[in-house]
């Protein structure tokens, strides 16, 4: 295959370009394929987490499951089960190693390492040029890279650093949300997370809803102070560590004219909620069947609702950061747990978003309503 003239150009080889890429690879007809991503070792450094509300192709990836979780604040602890979605995590070593042999075995996709530097996006395709000068052209694209950018309000940024820990005194029940150690609402929304995989091992993660967004070294510092006080200082291990910043906003593009943006930063990542992994692979699912159509790629669908819903709960957040706590307890507390579930996962019916909106209390959602209504407000 030319390395120049191509039938779609993949920017960035992570969790949504190799998710797309995993879907073609699995058809003999699969367009010509390029994917330019400037990283050349892909090591273990993202955890992704959510419900399987639909069907994925990595199930034999996932390195554990829950069907308990626990939420706590400082005025309850509220415990929900699910049988039916039972809550997952992936580690990106699987996902990368399962779609990185499917991509090289097949002969119309190709990785190339390099950086792309501009876009030119045509209606009759897409060149892209790449830090050494060369030139590449394609019909369509696809832009999963990150595209960050400052937030306004009510937006927030996600800071998270997280730690695999081996110990022997670990707890064995996975921990969604403890508001417990979020000790300065005006500085961040702040909770930690705990999700124990093994008898002596588990991801313990502490994340912060803020803005402007925080250094990742101080939330793994906080973190560190946690497990010496929890665990003891000497008596865990670390065996891996990683941090990430995501924005909890609406995408800051979507659709070219041939290329499409899609990823955290294109709209396939729930605004309010930061689940990112089990959307991708919706979209995945959708882009990659429209291309094997002969199809222009598809962005990440949102819907109508969800995203004003999305506006109203952050400007929610934002006026009331001391609260944040009591929102997610009676959440937890009040609507079914499957049909929450199916609402945070971004694929709620009628009666699910109901059942959500009936659990939260009405004056505060009421203002922020009314607040978003009003010129230069939110």
């Amino acid at each position: 295959m030319s390395a120049d003239a191509v039938d779609l150009i993949i920017l960035g080889g992570g969790c949504a370009g190799l998710s797309l890429a995993y879907r073609l690879a699995q058809h003999d007809d699969a367009p010509r394929t390029l994917i330019i991503d400037p990283r050349s070792d892909y090591t273990n450094d993202r955890t992704w987490c959510g419900w399987p509300v639909n069907s994925h192709p990595f199930q034999e990836d996932v390195r554990a499951r829950w069907h308990e979780l626990t939420l706590h604040t400082d005025q309850a602890r509220t415990t929900v089960e699910s049988r039916r979605y039972p809550y997952e995590m992936l580690e990106a070593e699987r996902f990368y190693g399962r779609t990185l042999a499917a991509v090289e075995a097949h002969p119309s996709i190709k990785r190339f390492q390099a950086h792309a530097v501009d876009v030119e996006d045509r209606r009759d395709g897409v060149t892209v040029t790449l830090e050494s000068g060369k030139k590449v052209q394609a019909r369509f694209g696809v832009d999963s890279r990150p595209h960050p950018k400052p937030l306004a309000a009510p937006w927030l940024w996600q800071d998270f650093a997280g730690i695999n820990v081996q110990a022997d005194n670990l707890p064995q029940r996975a921990e969604l949300m403890d508001f417990r150690v979020n000790d300065d609402p005006q500085t961040g929304i702040d909770f930690l997370y705990v999700l124990p995989y093994a008898p002596d091992q588990a991801l313990f993660e502490w994340t912060r809803f803020g803005r402007p967004p925080t250094s990742p070294t101080i939330l793994e510092r906080k973190l560190e102070e946690h497990l010496h006080t929890r665990l003891g200082a000497g008596r865990w291990q670390a065996l891996r560590r990683e941090t990430g910043t995501l924005p909890m906003a609406p995408p800051t593009r979507t659709h070219g004219r041939s290329m499409v943006v899609t990823g955290a930063y294109g709209g396939a990542m729930r605004a309010a909620t930061g689940y990112a992994f089990h959307a991708i692979q919706r979209w995945a699912d959708e882009c990659a069947a429209a291309l094997i159509r002969g199809e222009p790629p598809m962005g990440a669908q949102p819907g109508r609702i969800l995203p004003h819903l999305d506006r109203i709960f952050m400007s929610t957040l934002a006026r009331h950061p001391e609260r944040a706590p009591e929102f997610y307890r009676l959440l937890f507390e009040n609507a079914p747990t499957d049909r929450l579930i199916r609402f945070l996962s971004g694929v709620p019916g009628v009666r699910d978003t109901l059942s959500v909106m009936n659990a939260l209390p009405w004056a505060p959602l009421i203002g922020s309503t009314l607040r978003q209504a009003l010129p230069g407000r939110t």
